[in-house]
């Protein structure tokens, strides 16, 4: 076995333990730095949801005005369920208007189309003049929501004419998750905002979402 020298073993304990502190000097130091690494790409996010923050509240405020507006028109459009109920509104309406008798009216089923939309079709008679049924048809190609008219079928009986028609209305469910608010938004483009303009020209219904009022008691169910 070798002889180590005492000076050497004298050395050895505070070699050992300097050693040690250099070792955890630099894990620490390590550690400094990745600690200092994080906060600063924390920092450079920070800042940069700040600016997205500041953007998107700069487009609120400047289209404050007209969000709410602008929503109820293109809601009413394409609304976001079934508009059977707007629909007949629209259809009845317009035809007691322009003086004509609608009848056989029918709804179908909902049905999804190729691009994803979801479509509910309406078929109806409606008896009256050819201009009368003319302007109908000219009319309801510009209310909400969108109705198409699919097929148009007419028959004349002396002066007065009656036309069966087909006709559809798209719809599409509401997104049920909102972007984050960290998400960058931008304002709307030439093309959309002409598209807004063109929806909000149309005749709009006279209620967009029904809402169930609370029952009553009737005190006299048998009248008087």
């Amino acid at each position: 076995m070798t002889n180590i020298p005492f000076s050497l073993k004298i050395a050895a304990k505070p070699l050992l333990i300097l050693a040690l502190l250099v070792s955890l000097s630099l894990i620490g130091l390590s550690r400094a730095f990745y600690e200092i690494g994080s906060l600063k790409e924390e920092q450079t996010q920070a800042s940069k949801n700040e600016n997205i923050l500041k953007s998107k509240l700069d487009i609120l405020s400047t289209n404050e005005a007209n969000v709410e507006t602008n929503t109820n028109f293109a809601v009413s459009f394409l609304p976001g369920e079934n508009p059977a109920l707007s629909v007949l509104y629209q259809l009845r309406g317009n035809a007691v208007g322009n003086g004509l008798l609608l009848s056989n009216l029918n709804v179908g089923s909902e049905v999804k189309d190729e691009n994803g939309f979801m479509t509910v079709s309406f078929s109806f008679d409606l008896q009256g003049s050819l201009q009368q049924i003319l302007d109908f048809v000219n009319l309801i190609k510009n209310i909400a929501p969108n109705i198409w008219i699919e097929k148009t079928e007419l028959n004349f009986a002396g002066d007065r004419l009656q036309a069966s028609i087909n006709t559809k209305s798209y719809w599409s469910p509401f997104p049920t998750k909102i972007p984050a608010l960290t998400e960058p938004i931008i304002s709307l483009n030439s093309a959309e905002k002409e598209i807004l303009t063109k929806v909000s020209s149309f005749n709009q219904p006279s209620f967009v979402i029904l809402i169930p009022t609370a029952p009553r008691e009737n005190t006299n169910p048998f009248g008087e």
